[in-house]
């Protein structure tokens, strides 16, 4: 396996047992700032995107580009990564 796969399955088991270790209400906080933080770079690429924009306006963007990954997740177009063999 290459240094770098190593690297990668490393750093996801230590995430995963990071995770086993929480209580559900600190992975539902966990869950909902990576939400959050996820939002953030969405609406700073928005703002570089589309450049002068009011923030009323960068939310509409954000909520129509949210709108379109749900559509796209309803429809089975975007399947969950297979998980990492041990």
């Amino acid at each position: 396996m290459a240094p770098t796969q190593e690297l990668i399955d490393s750093l996801y088991r230590e995430k995963v047992l990071r995770a086993r270790g929480m209580t559900v209400g600190e992975r539902l906080a966990a869950g909902i700032e990576l939400f959050e933080d996820s939002l953030n770079w969405m609406r700073t690429g928005i703002e570089h995107q589309f450049p002068g924009s009011s923030p009323e306006q960068v939310e509409q963007i954000v909520q129509k580009r949210l709108n379109i990954g749900r559509k796209l997740d309803e429809h089975g177009i975007y399947r969950p990564a297979p998980e990492l063999s041990n």
